[in-house]
């Protein structure tokens, strides 16, 4: 029973959350977080939406889009039904300075684009009755057909004014 644990945890190392040898996206002042799943290292990233006059796009405030790094590292937009089932986002204004959002397929969190003093944005939500900042998203699930099953998403951010590390782990399994 044990050495099929163990070559369980070795055949699926994502099994028990991140791995620690998933790349990171390039640094940019209008990256809000990104999300990694245990599939392969793609990454979907979400930056801030700005119109041509450089404010914030109320209509979709959030650029989705993967980074291939199976394929290079090249960028290539999310399909429909990534956009509209997955990955997608259902957002509102709530004044110049702030946008709720929700993800598509996981309604229960809100989260916030906020504007800070120096002009970038950030992600807020509350994780386990805590302001956090979000960093990424890391995503857990089981290949079946065109729809996965997810088993479990961990959440990795920080409290804004202090600095301090903060994550979550969700299991829906």
């Amino acid at each position: 029973m044990r050495s099929e644990l163990i070559k369980k945890q070795q055949s699926d190392p994502g099994s028990h959350g991140l791995p620690k040898d998933y790349p990171t996206p390039p640094v940019d002042k209008d990256l809000l977080f990104y999300i990694q799943r245990n599939q392969n290292h793609d990454t979907i990233v979400y930056k801030l939406n700005r119109t041509l006059d450089g404010l914030i796009n109320k209509d979709l405030p959030m650029h989705a889009y993967w980074i291939k790094y199976t394929e290079g590292g090249i960028s290539r937009e999310l399909n429909q039904m990534q956009s509209k089932l997955a990955f997608g986002y259902e957002s509102r204004e709530i004044n110049l300075d702030l946008y709720a959002f929700q993800f598509v397929s996981y309604k229960e969190l809100t989260f916030y684009i906020v504007r800070k003093e120096d002009d970038t944005y950030q992600v807020i939500f509350n994780l386990n009755g805590r302001r956090v900042k979000l960093n990424h998203i890391y995503v857990y699930a089981m290949e079946f057909g065109v729809f996965p099953d997810v088993k479990f998403i961990e959440f990795y951010g920080e409290e804004p004014d202090t600095g301090v590390s903060a994550y979550e782990k969700i299991n829906l399994s």
